[in-house]
């Protein structure tokens, strides 16, 4: 994923047509430009670059700009010394000369590394008007110019949230889908990829009816890009855009993705694979529609395989995930816990894994708890889960106790309607038996209050108590 700001590299391969068309109109000019491209510029002749650009003589100025780009196209740019000698304006008026097409380049690539430094470096170019002048050149005919465009669309719209959506006023996203969609050259695929990524991610979310049409675009990409990077920005983008609601979510299904989003839980680039997790845990909070369109396409096997990661964020994302599901209906809870397999796994991340994992380990399983066929959670009581929950009362994470509380209240008010021998409920028998009435007892003077109320609920419930506070 790239950064959400950027430095162009120094040098670009400047397209013959763009000298052309210089050419064209003085043959002479063309000669020169090669000449000053040849050239080294340091600060120290920074002074000579600002008297050339201020000479309203063109030579000069594409002189002068060509000089400011290279001075600029290092890792501390003298952004700020641009500002003091008032060269913004002028870069920007140079902009507007689609007469000279390597002088729009030259300026709109200088504004572009102004453009990287800090917000307010970054606002002298928005007060000058710089904005709807990039969103023009994303529509040149010249592919460089295009892309320094894009680069300087890029670093505004990833300073912050009201950049954005000026950027978005002037209307950048089509003329950006288009590029990524048509053109020819790669780098502007992959640049313009990361600055319509970095439009939908900028916090606080943009108004999703704005932004909603990138998603058949970052859709095209996730189904055929191989370049690492763009195809991380295209699904961190939509790993942005599908946390919405269930309508926007079905424009996210509707493009047919679905499937090489899955493919996806096989990368092993992080960057990749996290917001894969994240799009189908998105999507899978949806209708039971749109979670069995994430089942068609099969996740679960890799799901509980990219439970044995090494990193932390990717079991938990996964856990997060199989949570959403696990709380749908009965028929997408048992495919998960009708695999004994799936189930010993959850149960082992319940009891070795770090706090934080156990606790959404246990949320999958008890999610399934609420909502399940009683035959099922029969055969997971069998197996030891109700003993489990038992033990996580003893969690020193609170959440984790809570979570156990709703799990456990849940199979019992299956066993007293399933399962009842001889007047009694066997889940409830089985409670008993395992110490778990005394530990819930004890919850009732637990500090926190969701604590207390879960625990006294099925106290009273199933034991007539009265509350001891």
């Amino acid at each position: 994923m790239l950064e959400n700001e950027a430095e162009q590299p120094e040098n670009l391969n400047i397209n013959t047509n763009i000298l052309e068309n210089e050419t064209t109109q003085d043959p002479k000019l063309r000669q020169c430009i090669e000449e000053w491209l040849k050239q080294s510029y340091t600060m120290n002749d920074f002074l000579q670059v600002t008297q050339l650009i201020n000479s309203k003589d063109l030579y000069q100025d594409h002189h002068g700009v060509i000089g400011l780009r290279k001075i600029l196209s290092v890792d501390y740019p003298p952004i700020q010394s641009v500002i003091d000698a008032n060269l913004v304006p002028l870069l920007i008026s140079f902009m507007k000369r689609e007469d000279h097409p390597h002088l729009q380049l030259e300026a709109a690539w200088a504004l572009t590394n102004v453009a990287s430094g800090s917000s307010h470096q970054t606002q002298t170019i928005i007060d000058k008007g710089g904005i709807p002048l990039f969103v023009k050149l994303l529509k040149s005919k010249f592919p460089e110019v295009a892309e320094q465009a894009i680069w300087a669309i890029g670093n505004i719209s990833g300073d912050c949230a009201s950049y954005r959506d000026m950027i978005i006023k002037e209307k950048a996203i089509e003329p950006l889908i288009n590029i990524i969609l048509y053109s020819n050259k790669k780098n502007n695929v992959k640049h313009g990829t990361w600055a319509l990524s970095n439009i939908v991610r900028s916090k606080p979310n943009p108004n999703i009816k704005l932004v909603e049409s990138t998603i058949p675009c970052f859709s095209k990409i996730v189904k055929e890009e191989t370049d690492p990077e763009v195809l991380s920005d295209a699904l961190w983008s939509l790993s942005y855009l599908t946390d919405e609601d269930s309508k926007t979510i079905q424009k996210f299904i509707d493009t047919g993705v679905i499937p090489s989003i899955v493919r996806h839980l096989s990368q092993s680039i992080i960057s990749i694979l996290i917001p894969t997790i994240r799009i189908l845990g998105n999507v899978v909070t949806g209708s039971d529609d749109q979670t069995n369109v994430v089942l068609e396409s099969k996740p679960l096997d890799k799901f509980f395989e990219l439970l044995n990661h090494e990193k932390k964020a990717v079991r938990k994302e996964v856990l997060w995930a199989l949570s959403n599901i696990a709380a749908g209906n009965a028929d997408q809870i048992a495919q998960i816990i009708t695999n004994m397999d799936y189930v010993k796994k959850l149960v082992e991340l319940c009891k070795t894994d770090l706090n934080e994992i156990k606790r959404e380990a246990s949320w999958v399983l008890s999610n399934a708890t609420n909502k399940g066929y009683h035959q099922h959670l029969y055969d997971l009581v069998k197996f030891g889960i109700l003993e489990l929950f038992v033990a996580l009362l003893d969690s020193t994470d609170v959440k984790t106790i809570s979570i156990s509380l709703e799990a456990i209240k849940n199979l019992l008010k299956c066993g007293d309607n399933h399962y009842v021998q001889e007047g009694e409920n066997t889940f409830l028998v089985m409670l008993e038996s395992l110490g778990g009435v005394a530990k819930i007892e004890g919850l009732q003077t637990h500090s926190n209050n969701d604590v207390y109320k879960k625990a006294l609920e099925i106290l009273e419930t199933y034991f007539d108590l009265e509350d001891p506070l």
